[in-house]
């Protein structure tokens, strides 16, 4: 028999400012088949920029496990690097985590802070599985909990512990449904991230950000010298649906500007909201108390022509 290998990690990061984790640890558990340990390590690291406040201060639950002159005196993620990507890219060897796609995401940003090639690896995510499975959400503390994990020897947002904790939880789900972790992992391949996947949603996420603030950069603002004047001096508001698509949200206030039209993140004053289609009565009545009124994007466009 082919037999395989399992290695679940997690992150800590130092700061994860302007969406980019600073990765200053990386725990991993390495089993059999089976799922008995075979090796586990709390990787430290240097993240090399400022700690955000909030680990240190003693409140909430995210605290992390060493001091900061303990993670100061470490190398940094490019002495580890190859390591790394060993550990996840190993053959016949099953990669997991819990809430891995930010882990995943993490990976990825140390690998651009230090220009280094991207880890080419896809992670199965426990707690797809586990909130599927059973209807609900929970931290990984209280699915290990219910789980029926001993939480005694583990500590909260130490790397390797709380991979250990995510072993035991799919452990545990194993022993309950009488399946492998192979055939679970098998099973369920759309509960999978990929490094590519994490990378396309960064890039989407960025051109969300950028085109949104091309947006912002609109609101207020009257052209001088508008193209045509249909809507020349009418205030605009909105709605959130249709600022979803972004690429259309811009083009539309873009329309508006150049026909003399001024659009508002939020209309103080007159104006109209604008709806893809007539609202519900509830929300008719909300914008009637604020004495605006509604335009839905058809009759918009006709005003637009």
């Amino acid at each position: 028999m082919n037999h395989k290998s399992f290695v679940f990690f997690d992150c800590e990061c130092a700061n994860t400012f302007e969406g980019v984790g600073k990765i200053c640890s990386l725990g991993y558990v390495i089993c059999d088949d089976e799922l008995n340990v075979i090796e586990s390590e709390d990787v430290v690291m240097n993240p090399e920029c400022e700690f955000d406040w909030y680990l240190f201060s003693g409140k909430g639950d995210c605290q992390l496990a060493y001091s900061k002159d303990y993670f100061r005196i470490k190398p940094n993620w490019e002495a580890y690097h190859k390591d790394i990507k060993k550990l996840l890219t190993t053959g016949n060897r099953f990669i997991a985590g819990f809430a891995v796609g930010n882990d995943v995401g993490f990976v990825n940003s140390a690998c651009e802070r230090y220009q280094k090639d991207y880890i080419q690896f896809r992670a199965f995510d426990v707690e797809k599985l586990l909130n599927k499975a059973y209807g609900q959400k929970k931290k990984l503390k209280e699915w290990a909990e219910f789980m029926g994990v001993n939480l005694v020897k583990f500590q909260s947002h130490k790397s390797v512990d709380d991979a250990m904790m995510t072993m035991l939880c799919l452990k545990s789900y194993c022993m309950k449904t009488g399946k492998s972790a192979e055939q679970v992992l098998t099973e369920n391949k759309d509960m999978y991230v990929s490094n590519e996947q994490i990378l396309q949603q960064a890039e989407e996420r960025a051109y969300r950000k950028e085109m949104t603030e091309k947006i912002k950069r609109l609101y207020n603002k009257k052209s001088p010298k508008p193209s045509f004047k249909t809507v020349v001096g009418e205030y605009f508001e909105i709605d959130g649906k249709i600022l979803k698509d972004v690429d259309f949200a811009f083009e539309l206030v873009k329309q508006i500007y150049d026909n003399g039209g001024i659009v508002c993140e939020r209309i103080n004053g007159k104006g109209s909201v604008i709806f893809e289609e007539l609202p519900n009565k509830e929300v008719v009545s909300k914008i009637q108390k604020r004495n605006l009124k509604i335009i839905t994007l058809d009759e918009l466009q006709e005003k637009l022509k």
